[in-house]
């Protein structure tokens, strides 16, 4: 079976992943507030929407879809541009459908969601922003059993999907091995990039990125050093110390 793989556009990143995501792998960006996940995802969509002509579907059930956009308009992206294949959807729309199907359980209200998106115009990349909201919302009886089988799900979707997940403090502050998102997903995921806030000096503070796994790729280990300027990311060598 070919291994299909996607670029993410991200300057220095797509060979440290060895060339790109695989195609149908689920894959958590995990991190602290203010590492830039939801930034760093809706950039690789933002990318294959524009230069490749992706269909892609960012799902934020954390923030109005209005706030969001404004949020990536002021770091530099141009969200009209891509907003033909670009798709935002916000907690607020999926709500509205919940009032409207009261009888009809939250998550398969968002895999009728995504399904749709699906069968009116394709789908190459997914963001589910959180999971952490998406825990509150959908309210897990068994969380393992009902994760295994979304994630299932979502690869037969045949698109990439990535799902952001917040690093607990206590255990990002011990060290390496430590700082990775709850045994359920990352057990059941096919990626996982961790960022990360590093002390460089008394005064210098650095965003890291690590690929902790990614299935089916041969990828570097490595913590890099994340920049973003004048509106594009990159992934380079990180500083000593």
């Amino acid at each position: 079976m070919e291994n299909v793989k996607v670029e993410t556009g991200i300057e220095g990143f797509d060979e440290v992943l060895g060339g790109g995501i695989p195609k149908g792998h689920v894959v958590l960006i995990s991190g602290l507030p203010g590492t830039m996940k939801s930034s760093i995802a809706y950039a690789i969509l933002h990318h294959n929407s524009k230069s490749k002509g992706s269909k892609c579907l960012y799902v934020t059930l954390e923030q109005t879809k209005k706030n969001f956009c404004r949020q990536m308009e002021s770091m530099g992206f141009d969200v009209e541009m891509t907003e033909g294949d670009l798709h935002i959807v916000d907690v607020g729309s999926m709500q509205k459908q919940t009032k409207k199907n009261a009888t009809v359980p939250w998550m398969e209200l968002l895999k009728k969601l995504l399904e749709t998106k699906k069968r009116l115009d394709g789908v190459d990349l997914i963001v589910l922003d959180s999971l952490e909201a998406l825990d509150v919302l959908a309210q897990f009886e068994n969380r393992r059993t009902a994760l295994f089988h979304f994630f299932e799900w979502l690869r037969d979707l045949d698109a990439i999907s990535f799902v952001l997940t917040e690093a607990p403090p206590e255990q990002t502050l011990l060290g390496l091995d430590q700082s990775l998102p709850r045994n359920d997903e990352g057990f059941l995921s096919d990626g996982i990039l961790h960022l990360k806030m590093h002390q460089v000096n008394d005064i210098d503070i650095q965003r890291r990125l690590r690929v902790v796994k990614m299935r089916s790729a041969n990828h570097r280990m490595g913590f890099f050093a994340l920049v973003f300027e004048d509106g594009k990311f990159s992934v380079t060598r990180a500083l000593s110390a």
